[in-house]
């Protein structure tokens, strides 16, 4: 008997191309539960939730840091501010830090929701939106962010890229196909 030749890679998206199902995809059972990847991914958008909110904890906490932040570059750029100037453009920060990070936190929470029903387009927007956010951390924060800011951004960002990989693993993939075909 010959031996069977499987042209397809352990990360490839089908299967070996034999019509047949490979044991170590996930299959729909009774009753229909996630797969692990997709359970991780959800978790990880959860938690990555949780660091948004710490996010905005992180902010009020480090206040005096980004005041003096603020001072610095008023000194260096040799600008004429007050000190109620500087208390404004704080408030600004802040309130835009605040904004954003709640924006994100509800993001981050209804991506996993649609995630955990399998939703095709939660995957899409996730993996649309990772780049966006490494584009923000290598663009603005990178050059202004003290070590506990950068920490907190590098972790969020490390969450997220794990939960895009975990969202394109094959079993995800077969439970989203499964999730999005009619059934009679």
């Amino acid at each position: 008997m010959a031996r069977q030749i499987r042209w397809r890679g352990v990360l490839s998206p089908d299967g070996a191309g034999d019509g047949r199902p490979e044991e170590h995809t996930w299959q729909p059972g009774k009753p229909l539960v996630p797969p692990r990847s997709i359970v991780e991914s959800v978790r990880l958008m959860q938690f990555g939730a949780f660091l948004e909110v710490c996010e905005v904890l992180r902010g009020f906490l480090t206040r005096a840091e980004l005041r003096d932040a603020i001072r610095r570059e008023v000194v260096v750029g040799k600008l004429p501010a007050t000190d109620a100037d500087i208390e404004g453009v704080l408030r600004f920060t802040l309130g835009l830090t605040t904004i954003v990070a709640v924006a994100a936190c509800v993001i981050w929470l209804a991506l996993a929701r649609a995630t955990a029903r399998g939703s095709r387009w939660a995957r899409i927007i996730a993996s649309v939106l990772l780049p966006v956010y490494v584009g923000l951390f290598a663009g603005a924060l990178l050059p202004t962010a003290g070590k506990f800011a950068f920490t907190l951004a590098f972790a969020i960002l490390f969450v997220g890229a794990w939960a895009v990989v975990r969202l394109w693993h094959r079993d995800s993939s077969a439970y989203i196909r499964y999730q999005n075909t009619p059934r009679d």
